[in-house]
């Protein structure tokens, strides 16, 4: 991991998209969730959730697909699970425009009365400033446990 930083105002822009990111998602406003990302964005999962979520490994690019995920996700979840993103790291990207982050990420499920943890993993981003301000370029999630490598 680089040990470099990126710009206080840049910092502070990009700790908010990650914050909406979680808002926007956990009640379901899927519009404003797709709004985050660049148009080209990816959304990966890397393997498919061990706690009872439902939900695959794969990949999901642009903004039609990313606002259908959400738009699943919602019914789905019927808006009780929670995103958290914890520990987040922001190191610079290749030039002043890019920026790349790692947290742990935490989703807790509340469908069935009390609520448990469902998902916890590893977040990778990337990040790219445009017109409308920082945006994401990509999330890769991985969850735990990993599959076995064989």
């Amino acid at each position: 991991m680089d040990t470099g930083f990126v710009a206080a105002e840049d910092e502070r822009q990009i700790l908010r998209l990650c914050a909406l990111y979680c808002h926007h998602f956990n009640h379901g406003a899927a519009e404003d969730w797709a709004a985050l990302f660049a148009p080209d964005g990816r959304f990966v999962k890397l393997n498919a959730s061990h706690g009872g979520l439902g939900t695959g490994g794969g990949a999901t690019v642009g903004t039609a697909e990313l606002l259908d995920m959400a738009h699943g996700r919602r019914a789905l979840f019927k808006g009780l699970v929670r995103h958290q993103q914890t520990d987040i790291v922001i190191q610079p990207g290749r030039d002043a425009d890019h920026a790349a982050a790692k947290s742990i990420i935490l989703v807790t499920d509340w469908r069935d009365g009390p609520g448990r943890i469902a998902a916890l993993g590893d977040c990778e981003a990337e990040f790219v400033r445009t017109p409308q301000g920082w945006r994401f370029a990509s999330i890769t999630l991985s969850t735990l446990p990993r599959p076995q490598q064989g």
